[in-house]
């Protein structure tokens, strides 16, 4: 519950701290006194955004059990700061634990029961069956997650689809070419090996042809000069010498040329040819794609793995169109259970409602729970729908036929068939209505207090005088400078405020507002 609020310089608030009480808290005075300032201070704790000078701080004490948090928000050099029990935090966290425990509620926010989100929580509440919701909630955000995984993965295989083609080329490319860089490299350097084999082939053969194969070769001329060396010893002799040292070199020539074409290596025209027709493919391949073929090589490795990758998403598409479809049937299903039980609840809250309505001067008011099915969703596959009477028509949807006093009933009901926090804090609760109805809703307002604690701004008598513990605002001056004051109320000085709200403090209003507070509080 809501213990202490303590306020420093908020808007006309100077300096008050507020001990609340269990059961019902009211709070009452003059028009423009800061009623709803009060209750303002606790929305600035929540976060509520607006424009707080300097040293503004509220500090709100709950309690819970055993638990007991401190939270504060302060003003501090232009920054905004939040506190949990004296240590820093974050706004976020104030609000979630504020929220978990207290239900602020202005006059205009009742008509936050028209929306139809807030009437499905309260019919799916009313009837316990949230955890049920919550399984639907976690199907419904597997099945969501599995979808957007899906969908993604689809995209991804229709761009690996998209380029299939120029993938299977490029591979291919590099396959017909059938080599390694380490392989291609020790090409090279064969063909290399066999160019320079092939120069020396043709010089030797060169030399060869020179010594030996042409006509008119060493070979041949030395032989000639011989056959007329031998004539001319026939004719003048003494050329025994000079025949035997040609004869010689004639030999050596022979033995030359012999040496000569055994060092002639064989270089085969095939290999020649299958060299560089692989060479010139590699080089073409490097021209168009502008990078060596060691790098080209190497991506053609990544483009394997991506083609291998489409045959995994297609594995991963399969089994996530299984997951998807197991799903979809078990979202079916849970939402099917979870519309059957709202079937149940409605009906029962039906009654309980109407019957607290005829506690609130509505004899004839009907709520009607109407169940529109839709698709399979995050909260299941109902549309919920409130339709409402207040005199016996036709019950039509609540923004057509209520009223604001008839919604603040409405609001009422709702909220004592289902607390919704432990504490609840209602600004201008009796707005829109008066006369006997006025007197059950402090009735009402009394009775709901007792399951939780209630803080109720009023205008009205009979609230006033149902009040456990009483609140009063007041406008003061220092000098020209207006300020509020919050203060606590006697019983003595709660009287003459129910008198004062009934009309004006006479011996007659102060006796009326003693028999009132007996009637509201018996």
């Amino acid at each position: 519950m809501l213990r202490t609020v303590r306020i420093e310089n908020f808007l006309l608030i100077r300096d008050t701290e507020i001990e609340f009480s269990e059961g019902l808290n009211v709070i009452s005075g003059e028009t423009g006194t800061g009623k709803s300032m009060t209750l303002s201070a606790i929305g600035f704790v929540m976060g509520r955004q607006g424009d707080y000078p300097d040293g503004t701080a509220v500090e709100i004490e709950l309690v819970s059990g055993d638990e007991e948090h401190i939270l504060r928000r302060e003003v501090r050099g232009g920054r905004n700061r939040y506190f949990i029990n004296g240590r820093g935090t974050t706004a976020k966290t104030v609000r979630k634990i504020l929220e978990e425990r207290i239900s602020l509620q202005g006059q205009n926010e009742f008509i936050k029961v028209l929306r139809e989100d807030y009437q499905r929580d309260l019919i799916d509440r009313f009837g316990g069956i949230e955890d049920l919701r919550r399984k639907v909630e976690e199907v419904y955000r597997d099945l969501t997650s599995r979808k957007n995984t899906l969908q993604k993965i689809l995209s991804r295989r229709e761009e690996v689809l998209q380029r299939r083609d120029y993938l299977e080329y490029r591979i291919r490319e590099i396959e017909e070419v059938g080599l390694s860089p380490e392989e291609v490299q020790d090409l090279r350097e064969r063909a290399e090996v066999l160019k320079h084999r092939e120069r020396i082939n043709r010089l030797l053969r060169e030399a060869v042809r020179n010594l030996y194969d042409a006509e008119g070769s060493a070979f041949d001329r030395v032989s000639e000069a011989l056959k007329v060396l031998f004539r001319a010893e026939e004719v003048a002799g003494d050329l025994g010498g000079v025949i035997d040292t040609l004869s010689g070199v004639k030999d050596t020539l022979g033995e030359v040329v012999e040496i000569l074409r055994d060092r002639i290596e064989e270089v085969s025209p095939e290999e020649v040819d299958r060299v560089n027709e692989i060479l010139f493919r590699i080089q073409r391949i490097e021209r168009k794609y502008g990078k060596p073929y060691g790098e080209i090589f190497r991506e053609t490795e990544d483009l394997r793995r991506e083609l291998r990758d489409l045959q995994d998403l297609d594995l991963r598409v399969e089994d996530l169109e299984e997951e998807v479809r197991d799903l979809e049937k078990r979202l079916s299903d849970l939402c099917d259970l979870l519309s059957e039980e709202r079937k149940r609840t409605a009906g029962r809250m039906e009654r309980s409602v109407r019957d607290i309505l005829k506690d609130l001067n509505l004899d004839r008011a009907v709520l009607k729970v109407k169940l529109e099915r839709t698709r399979p969703g995050r909260t299941g596959s109902d549309r919920v729908i409130f339709l409402f009477s207040a005199h016996g028509e036709d019950p039509k949807p609540l923004n057509e036929v209520a009223s604001g006093g008839e919604l603040t009933r409405l609001f009422l009901a709702l909220s004592l068939i289902l607390p919704p926090a432990e504490t609840y804090i209602f600004d201008e609760v009796d707005a829109g209505i008066s006369g006997e109805t006025s007197l059950r809703l402090a009735r009402m307002l009394r009775k709901v207090s007792r399951n939780m604690q209630v803080i109720a701004i009023t205008h009205s008598a009979p609230v006033c005088a149902a009040g456990d513990v009483n609140f009063l605002t007041e406008k003061k001056f220092i000098g020209d400078i207006p300020y509020i004051e919050v203060r606590k109320l006697t019983p003595e000085e709660k009287v003459r405020e129910v008198a004062r709200l009934m009309g004006a403090t006479t011996e007659t209003t102060i006796r009326g507002a003693e028999e009132l507070i007996h009637m509201v509080s018996g």
